[in-house]
């Protein structure tokens, strides 16, 4: 007997299970029985053999004395015993006894709204601890990494730790302390804790619970304890879960973590401001604010402007220096809810960097002064964006953009049309008869717009410096996809470069005469991806929800160009709508693409039919076309410093996601540093390594932990002058901000419907005594299952040749003394 580790079993774990291997020896002829009376005719068999040859030598060893004749009978007696056993077919096999641990799934929470804080009572959280170092997620990895709670339930269970949000997945797996000793298995605590961190944009409880019974082995699950504020806010009800959950022995406890009594507060949780503005512009700024507790009362709310430096390291609970631009009294709304509060302003005056914030005098009740303030950047220009539009031909993508942008005192715009004959004329500043032929002339232009342009028109030399004009200079290009020149240029080597530009894979070569562009009798309706919905360049009105009513009245386009495969780096934002009848690539074809090509930034279009919009609102059209103009101008117009500039995908991101900022160095040997300022006024030292898409570009990345206005600051050789400032606005999803509050009566529903317990600690952790309740409370579920190995082959060769010599042997020595006793 002995005891080891299984390699390979169908769990799929490495150290789930152990087995005891004994060797069996059994009959292949009796275990081959299936009837009653199969042995009592077996016995009688053997008793007639024997019988017959006592019989025999009775008679045969009749005149020969008693000693001789006995010793013959039973010689013959046990050759016979050899053949029987040979008849038996002997075996000898392994028994594996394998014993499967019981186990324990952790599920903790990962949403956004963990970010919140863990207990509001102002007795117990202070404003002077980090958001952070308060939150609900910050108890829930206190109770898993700095106390013995995972210790206790690995004494006797293996321990499976979950994470859900808007999707549920197990990223550990601990075994019990004693594989883990009799192993030397160390656990690596760094991979899975980082994955506890809140990201997630919805709560799906009911989902996760079902999920991880599916992922569980139901015979072994002892129970799932759960680490959440109950918040459920999307798919499968909670307590209705919990009912398929108590149709097995799995029982489900709650650790309930947050407060189910808000105290009184207001707060400003959001802010939407334009980025950029022209002296004495009239443009508006909205903040948004959320109460508890204080509805119907009046609060006093400031629109307050700001130098840029002043504001850099400030946090969201410091007065601002400045002066207060506008001042109203708003009324303010039910617990939980958003009320908007906008102020229009004529324009500023002075070009240069501002920071305008919103900030709420609130009544006295007010608990919390450290979030009554939000700021934003604004830069504010005095020169307009250059604009150089080219085109194949005077479309009607063309007219109306070039209409929109002509119309808008902030663009200033030259043309340059293929199929134009010298001495048109069109609305522009100016119009072009050829390319630009220098860098100088390049350099004045802050955005292309090429609208199924036929590149053929460019010699190498000015396609390697529109290249060089994107990648190093900060341009911007706006690609719209067309049917007329686009498919005779995309089959040549020499365009190679343009092709590269794209944030899409363009198909090359004769691949493009086998898949023409993709055309419809029937509109296609765009389908946005989560970053298409997150952009605020593609917004149709001043907020989210609007704009989506606006894109969903959108019929959608008659054409696409067919590609649905985005460059590495690239981020989708749109693709076409599904259509059986035109055999599209399971993703669908991409419509909306962007990347950073250096450091410049490319938008593409997949056809020119963005003009459609104007059918459902002319205005929503013109907005498009001016903000993703600007977006894609968003480098030249934010270079920064000359030797390093620092790009940002956007200026808004949820709570929980990354943030990737890109550093583009202009001149070699300079020694960047990235700093990030949190809104309680933490300054976080970014890690810079080499951009893995982008050659020579470098980048860091941080996680947004908590909403408010984050900073984050470039700078290059610690000198002062050369620094670059960024705000980002992290916001909580609306999803997450319905149910702040911790759901207790939901929580011990769930526990009690399983048979389970619910737990609602007010410190940072669970007592000990606490802990070792709850893993008193988890049955020992382990069991053990028995599987029959291969038969030993050397056995049973071994076996029979011992057979076969023994019954040589005694047949060999029965004809001896046959012949000496003179027998016949």
């Amino acid at each position: 007997m002995m005891m080891r580790l299984i390699p390979n079993t169908r769990v799929p774990t490495p150290f789930c299970v152990a087995e005891r291997i004994e060797y069996r020896i059994s009959s292949g002829l009796l275990d081959s029985f299936s009837e009653w009376w199969h042995m009592p005719v077996l016995v009688a068999c053997i008793a007639t053999v024997m019988g017959a040859v006592l019989w025999i030598y009775h008679h045969d060893a009749a005149e020969i004395p008693r000693w001789k004749g006995v010793p013959l009978a039973f010689l013959r007696i046990f050759a016979w015993t050899i053949l029987l056993f040979g008849l038996l077919d002997m075996r000898r096999t392994a028994e594996h006894e394998i014993t499967f641990p019981s186990k324990v799934a952790v599920l903790v929470d990962g949403s956004a709204s963990m970010t919140l804080a863990a207990n509001t009572d102002s007795n117990i959280a202070s404003k002077k601890q980090p958001d952070e170092a308060t939150s609900r997620a910050y108890v829930a990895s206190n109770i898993l990494q700095n106390s013995d709670f995972l210790s206790s339930l690995r004494n006797t269970h293996e321990v499976s730790v979950w994470s859900f949000s808007a999707n549920s997945q197990k990223i550990a797996l601990l075994p019990q302390e004693s594989q883990s000793l009799q192993d030397n298995t160390a656990d690596d605590n760094q991979d899975w804790q980082e994955k506890l961190r809140p990201q997630g944009s919805e709560t799906r409880l009911g989902d996760a619970l079902l999920n991880v019974l599916r992922g569980e082995p139901d015979e072994s699950l002892s129970g799932i304890i759960v680490l959440t504020d109950g918040g459920n806010n999307a798919g499968i009800d909670p307590t209705q879960a919990a009912s398929k959950v108590a149709d097995t022995p799995t029982e489900v406890h709650v650790i309930g973590l947050g407060s189910d009594r808000l105290p009184a507060n207001v707060r400003v949780a959001d802010l939407l401001s334009p980025p950029r503005i022209f002296p004495e512009d009239s443009f508006s700024i909205t903040g948004y604010l959320q109460s508890q507790g204080l509805e119907g009362e009046i609060a006093q709310v400031e629109l307050l402007e700001a130098e840029a430096e002043a504001m850099i390291g400030a946090s969201s609970n410091e007065t601002p220096g400045g002066r207060v631009l506008d001042t109203t009294e708003v009324q303010l709304a039910a617990d939980g809810e958003l009320l908007a509060v906008r102020f229009d302003l004529d324009g500023l005056e002075t070009p240069g960097s501002r920071v305008l914030a919103i900030r709420v005098i609130p009544p006295t009740a007010d608990s919390n002064s450290g979030d009554n303030l939000e700021a934003a950047d604004i830069e504010v220009v005095d020169s307009k964006t250059q604009v150089l539009l080219l085109s194949g031909g005077p479309s009607r993508e063309y007219r109306f953009l070039r209409n929109v942008l002509q119309r808008d005192q902030s663009f200033a715009v030259d043309v340059l049309l293929n199929s134009a004959p010298s001495g048109i004329s069109q609305d522009a500043r100016k119009i072009l008869d050829r390319f630009p032929t220098n860098s100088e002339a390049m350099d004045e232009y802050d955005v292309i717009i090429a609208i199924d342009y036929d590149w053929e028109e460019l010699d190498p030399a000015s396609i390697a410096r529109l290249e060089r004009w994107v990648s190093e200079d900060s341009g911007g290009l706006l690609f719209v996809a067309g049917n007329v020149f686009m498919q005779q240029w995309l089959t040549k080597r020499r365009f190679e470069s343009i092709r590269n530009i794209h944030p899409v894979e363009l198909r090359r070569g004769e691949q493009i005469l086998l898949t023409p562009q993709l055309a419809a009798t029937d509109p296609l309706p765009l389908r946005f991806s989560p970053d298409g919905n997150d952009s605020e360049f593609l917004w149709l009105s001043t907020n989210p929800i609007a704009s989506q009513t606006i894109w969903s009245e959108f019929p959608g386009v008659y054409a696409c160009f067919d590609t649905a495969v985005a460059k590495p780096g690239a981020t989708v934002y749109a693709r076409i709508g599904r259509n059986d009848g035109l055999e599209m690539s399971r993703e669908g074809p991409i419509y909306l693409a962007g990347q950073l090509y250096g450091s410049g930034t490319v938008f593409y279009a997949g056809s020119g039919e963005l003009w459609r919009i104007r059918a459902v609102d002319p205005t929503a059209h013109e907005r498009l076309v001016t903000q993703m103009v600007r977006h894609v101008a968003q480098g030249r117009l934010l270079r920064g410093s000359s030797r390093g500039r620092l790009i940002l995908e956007r200026d808004r991101y949820p709570v929980g996601e990354s943030v990737t900022a890109r550093i583009m160095e202009t001149t070699a040997g300079t020694q960047p540093k990235l700093e990030v300022i949190t809104p309680d006024g933490q300054r976080i030292t970014v890690p810079i390594a080499s951009d893995p898409v982008r050659a020579g570009g470098l980048q860091g990345s941080f996680i947004v932990t908590s909403e408010g206005s984050w900073q984050i600051i470039l700078t290059i050789d610690d000198t002062q002058r050369e620094r670059t400032v960024r705000r980002i606005q992290a916001t909580l999803p609306d999803r997450e901000l319905i149910q702040p509050k911790l759901q207790r009566k939901t929580l011990s529903q769930i526990a009690t419907a399983t048979g389970g317990s619910a737990w609602f600690p007010l410190g940072e952790t669970l007592s000990e005594t606490d802990i070792t309740k709850i893993a008193g409370m988890l049955k020992d579920r382990s069991r053990t299952e028995y599987e029959t190995g291969e038969n030993d082959k050397a056995f049973k060769k071994t076996l029979n040749t011992l057979l076969l010599g023994i019954g040589i042997a005694l047949l060999s020595g029965e004809w001896i003394l046959r012949r000496l006793a003179k027998l016949a």
